[in-house]
């Protein structure tokens, strides 16, 4: 039963990921589109310390509470369940409203020093009051991860961003009278707003959704509150404190690009125009397919866990084999896709904006950042999350350094070499982990040449598909679609056809297949 339960979930998730995904692009390419290049440069100065700030509070919290109340439950302690979603709640309350209070005393500091721009100041006094409601959401996803019902978390995602795009659609004309540091304000705004209704699907799920399984009057097992909040301590501290200093890298990072392109000589609008084109609008592209690696990542950190647990090593093995294989091929036919359409991609979603250079540039990062996705998965379920963060920092000292240093010299374009070598260095330092603790054999046949030979074919072959379409005299931008899904239909078969994709495999790895399971259970 706990096997169809997390199936279920997976694809639950994955679902409603897929189309909180699809709401939220949509939401982005409207959003450029209204406030532009500079615009976005300026809104992506608040999201990393946006993200800096939810990250560390809420991660750790909902993995705790989820791992807790999942122990409660199979020794049959339904009492402590509700107990310690409460005590998570309360813990993670303190703790982001201390951050509030703190961020409003300091919002100068944030303003004029970390950000460096004033025209912000709006868009941060929006965001202080909303963290404590936004981390509060955190206990209560661990809640329902814990019980595994994964549906109040997949219909929270996609009220969330309903309620971003709705709120921008309905206001912006009079943000944008008011000036571009306003429009910004209406971003983080939509936003929060978004953060809070996610907040109140679960709240509201949580009061009123009942289980069974949950009626229990026993006293059995009981845990005193403050033990509880102990336990919980315990175990989101690290876990927070690995994502705050992965996340503060992350954002020294994306905050130093605009100054290292001032220190080059570009004015400062120049500057922003170019770092919202590159964070705003083509990376957002570019990272779109890993939709698929994140849910694959997802599924494997229990799968590969279990696995190792029952000391099925050849059924491991497979597992990340397979997935690799996986997300390599996603990455080298995107590779393909973006750099053989860069102008015609670019300009129909982001119309007069000129991104295609960049997006072309961001193409060729797709393959490692996919891959890097994947191995974080495995690391997790292989319980490696130490070395995977001296790694991360790693990758990010290498990113961060090619920003201070080189950018100002060569501009983006080195920027865009320093995400490849250092995805190729954590890649690399991740794989050497893995190798080392499974034993596992690198299949570089299927993994790289059959998918690098498929790929130099399509870029061969890239403007006969989308010439093919001239014919039906269709607008631009509905004959880019065309080209698009053709090239995608026909790389997939090519793949196919070099025995890289096995759709039996893939079904197999999801579980939905179990037939050739069972013999890596012998």
């Amino acid at each position: 039963m706990a096997k169809k339960t997390f199936i279920t979930g997976a694809i639950i998730l994955m679902i409603a990921g897929f189309i909180s995904r699809v709401i939220g692009f949509v939401y982005r390419i409207y959003l450029s589109n209204i406030i532009g290049a500079e615009g976005m440069g300026l809104y992506q100065l608040i999201v990393p310390i946006y993200t800096l700030i939810i990250l560390t509070l809420t991660s750790g919290v909902s993995i705790a509470v989820s791992k807790k109340i999942a122990e409660e439950m199979a020794k049959g302690h339904q009492i402590n369940i509700k107990r310690i979603s409460k005590v998570g709640l309360i813990f993670v309350l303190m703790a982001s409203t201390f951050i509030s209070v703190f961020m409003y005393i300091n919002i100068d500091f944030v303003v004029n020093v970390l950000l460096k721009d004033s025209r912000t100041y709006f868009s941060v006094m929006i965001m202080i009051p909303c963290i404590p409601f936004i981390a509060v959401a955190s206990a209560y996803k661990g809640y329902f991860y814990g019980i595994q019902d994964v549906s109040p978390t997949a219909i929270s995602q996609i009220v969330e961003q309903l309620i971003k795009i709705l709120i921008v659609m309905a206001v912006a004309s009079k943000f944008l009278k008011a000036g571009l540091e306003y429009a910004c304000a209406l971003a983080t705004l939509a936003m929060a707003v978004g953060e809070v209704s996610n907040l109140l699907v679960l709240a509201f799920c949580y009061k009123y959704k009942k289980y069974s399984f949950l009626n229990s009057n026993s006293d059995k097992g009981k845990i005193r509150k403050r033990k509880l909040f102990i336990s919980i301590f315990s175990c989101a501290a690290p876990i927070s404190i690995n994502r705050f200093i992965i996340s503060v890298m992350a954002a020294v990072e994306v905050i130093l690009i605009p100054r290292r392109l001032l220190a080059g000589g570009l004015d400062y609008i120049q500057c922003m125009e170019q770092y919202g084109k590159l964070m705003g609008m083509a990376m957002p592209l570019v990272l779109f397919p890993e939709l698929v690696t994140t849910s694959l990542a997802t599924t494997l950190v229990p799968a590969i866990s279990e696995s190792i647990s029952l000391k099925n090593f050849n059924r491991v093995n497979y597992r990340i084999s397979k997935s690799i294989q996986i997300t390599m091929v996603l990455g080298f036919i995107f590779m393909a896709l973006f750099a053989c359409y860069p102008d015609k991609i670019a300009d129909m979603i982001y119309p007069g904006q000129n991104v295609g250079s960049t997006l072309f540039l961001l193409s060729f990062t797709c393959v490692f950042l996919y891959l890097q996705q994947i191995l974080m998965g495995i690391m997790n379920g292989l319980g490696k999350q130490g070395l995977l963060l001296l790694n991360s920092v790693i990758g990010s000292i290498i990113r961060i350094s090619f920003v201070y240093f080189l950018i100002p010299k060569y501009g983006l374009s080195v920027y865009i070499i320093g995400i490849i070598i250092s995805s190729l260095v954590v890649c690399i330092l991740n794989f050497a982990t893995i190798v080392k603790n499974t034993g596992m054999v690198l299949d570089l046949r299927h993994w790289v040449v059959f998918p690098l030979a498929v790929t130099v074919v399509l870029f061969f072959f890239s403007k006969y598909i989308y010439g093919f379409f001239n014919f039906m005299n269709l607008y631009t931008q509905v004959q880019t679609l065309f080209a698009i899904a053709a090239y995608i239909i026909i790389a997939v078969f090519l793949m196919a056809l070099v025995g890289v994709i096995n759709w039996r495999e893939v079904l197999q790895l999801f579980g939905l297949n179990d037939k050739k399971v069972r013999k890596f259970k012998k």
